[in-house]
């Protein structure tokens, strides 16, 4: 099975690496270019280890293959991000120190996608299993003020409720007044979903990264 594993490991050290796991769901790709900016701002930091996890898309592939452009940004997303079932995702979540979550907004509010596999861990609530991990969020929208604040925030009712620990991205990243907001990393992807990523989408995500990496290691090394 592939999976998108970035690992930076300190030298000659036994040290068990900080385990930060990045879920998201992106049906265009802009979400997904969001956690792999992530990505790269937490292995700033050494001895990290960043596991990237997508979830599947709940359009059927006859539907996409209709439209050639989308199946080619399904087949390249399937290429470089496999997909596992809910339930796998879900069992890897207890394993980690700290987890992003990912979702484009939808109507102001979290994609069907990522609501579906919150809604599975009614177990992991009942034991507790995500109590005391750190916990973020990032999104994408199609415009200014197209409901990214909300749909971050519907991210974290979930989070809350299992007893994680959140944080955002603070205003000493000076990149915050033009991309993204306190409550996370956000994009402007444009109507047709296809504007090119801007370098303070860039510099935000890998601060939240970055920032989810340094909070981790010092909450579990205290």
């Amino acid at each position: 099975m592939l999976v998108v594993d970035f690992v930076h490991k300190l030298s000659n050290s036994d040290e068990k690496p900080t385990k930060i796991l990045i879920v998201f769901y992106s049906r265009y790709g802009n979400t997904a270019r969001m956690a792999e900016e992530i990505a790269y701002g937490a292995k700033e930091l050494s001895n990290i280890q960043v596991t990237v996890r997508r979830i599947a898309d709940n359009v059927p592939m006859e539907v996409i293959s209709n439209d050639p452009a989308w199946t080619k940004i399904a087949e390249d997303m399937n290429d470089r991000y496999p997909t596992l079932p809910i339930e796998d995702v879900i069992k890897e979540l207890p394993n980690n120190d700290a987890i992003i979550f990912g979702s484009p907004t939808r109507f102001g509010n979290m994609a069907a996608p990522m609501k579906s596999m919150w809604d599975g861990t009614t177990e992991l609530w009942t034991n507790g299993s995500l109590v005391g991990k750190i916990g973020a969020v990032f999104t994408s929208a199609a415009s200014v003020h197209g409901g990214q604040e909300t749909t971050a925030v519907s991210m974290m009712f979930p989070m809350f409720h299992h007893g994680m620990i959140l944080i955002g991205v603070p205003y000493s990243v000076e990149e915050l007044t033009e991309s993204g907001s306190p409550y996370g990393p956000c994009r402007i992807v444009g109507r047709l979903a296809n504007q090119e990523i801007e370098q303070a989408d860039i510099k935000v995500a890998r601060a939240l990264g970055r920032r989810v990496a340094e909070v981790t290691k010092k909450f579990i090394s205290a």
